[in-house]
């Protein structure tokens, strides 16, 4: 019952709320970026614009972290910084404007847990994060272990921008890509692991999708 009064409080907190412009319930979250580091650590680091309080709720069933963000009458801390959990290989975040209770945006993302596994040695994959930008471009940006061939594609089929990683001889181990999210559509980023497959009378190398993000607005 107190996540349902904390609803309602938000959004019926007082006229101001209901007369405040589109434009700012718009711009209530500038940025945002989804980190996973080196040990298999997921973290959220986001700003907010001035006059704009954030509230966090943790929906355990789901593994959820919700940020309700409303109004205030005074300034607030505006960057925030927060840990994640990886949960039965799934994390969601979404951001909700509490002014009209409207999701803002949401995350999910797909990965196993690998601090929990001490370690991945399948993953050529290091460390990586997905930005929003103030200007509604996303920034990928990824450190992958050493040896390792890299390609950008596009599955059109699944609609989605793939990263693969195979063994190689590449020289560079950090990359970049900045993407653009279509109106009305999730962007989809997978990672696309190739790993040897024991099972195989030949040496053959099969692909794990894995970590995946979704990005929903």
């Amino acid at each position: 019952m107190f996540f349902l009064a904390s609803i309602v409080f938000f959004s019926c907190s007082n006229n101001d709320d209901a007369e405040m412009s589109t434009d700012f319930n718009k711009n209530l979250l500038k940025n945002y970026a989804v980190k996973r580091d080196a040990s298999g650590a997921y973290s959220i680091d986001f700003n907010v614009s001035d006059k704009v309080k954030v509230e966090k709720i943790v929906d355990k069933n789901s593994n959820t972290s919700q940020f309700f963000l409303h109004s205030a009458d005074k300034n607030t801390q505006t960057n925030i910084a927060e840990s994640l959990l990886i949960d039965e290989n799934q994390l969601k975040v979404d951001f909700v404007n509490a002014n009209n209770n409207k999701n803002i945006t949401n995350v999910t993302i797909f990965d196993d847990n690998i601090t929990l596994a001490k370690g991945n040695e399948n993953s050529k994959l290091k460390s990586y994060s997905v930005t929003k930008n103030d200007d509604g471009f996303y920034d990928v940006v990824f450190e992958v272990k050493d040896n390792v061939a890299v390609n950008f594609v596009h599955n059109e089929k699944e609609d989605a921008f793939e990263i693969h990683l195979n063994n190689g001889k590449g020289v560079e181990t950090n990359f970049s890509r900045t993407l653009e999210k279509i109106e009305g559509k999730p962007l989809s980023i997978v990672f696309v692991n190739y790993v040897g497959n024991t099972n195989a009378k030949s040496e053959t190398l099969e692909p794990i999708r894995k970590p995946v993000i979704i990005i929903e607005e």
